[in-house]
């Protein structure tokens, strides 16, 4: 079984990013490579870039499995981004944690968080060649654009957009 709290605050933060660039470095390696996941985990997941977004109204959550101290992974969301919807902008998980059924309960708190607030669909960005493009497609959620934003250095995201009705 799995838990799932949300945490603030600048120690959080700290752990957060350190769970990231133990995730990152193992899922992304041959999708990225190790420059790019360097330079993505500082600008995106490092304990700054956290706080920023935390200031920013992301909220922050972990996936916490029974009888555990660290965290199987987390998600962060925010509420109203644009209005009406509820943005999905990181969801990870260990590699000991996949395959469990946790990204379809962060699913089912999406769908509650976003019902509560009056929120009428919930959204994403996910790279091309990411294997769970699937997953979220069978979660109910469809491509709605393409985008490539060029994040510097020399690098650029080249997403899918996906969406959900709640």
């Amino acid at each position: 079984m799995v838990r799932i709290i949300e945490v603030t605050g600048q120690g959080k933060q700290m752990e957060t990013a350190a769970l990231a660039s133990e995730i990152w470095r193992e899922y992304y390696h041959e999708l990225l490579g190790e420059k790019q996941i360097a330079y993505m985990l500082d600008k995106f997941q490092s304990e700054r870039a956290l706080q920023e977004e935390e200031a920013e109204g992301y909220r922050i959550f972990w996936l916490v499995e029974d009888g555990e101290m660290e965290p199987a992974g987390y998600f962060m969301l925010r509420l109203n981004d644009p209005p009406g919807k509820l943005f999905l902008s990181k969801l990870y998980l260990r590699a000991a944690s996949r395959g469990k059924g946790y990204s379809r309960l962060v699913f089912e708190k999406l769908k509650q968080m976003a019902k509560e607030q009056g929120l009428g669909s919930i959204w994403l960005t996910v790279n091309k060649g990411n294997a769970t493009l699937g997953l979220y497609k069978h979660y109910g959620m469809a491509v709605t654009d393409s985008v490539v934003t060029d994040i510097g250095d020399g690098y650029v995201m080249d997403d899918y957009i996906l969406e959900m009705p709640v």
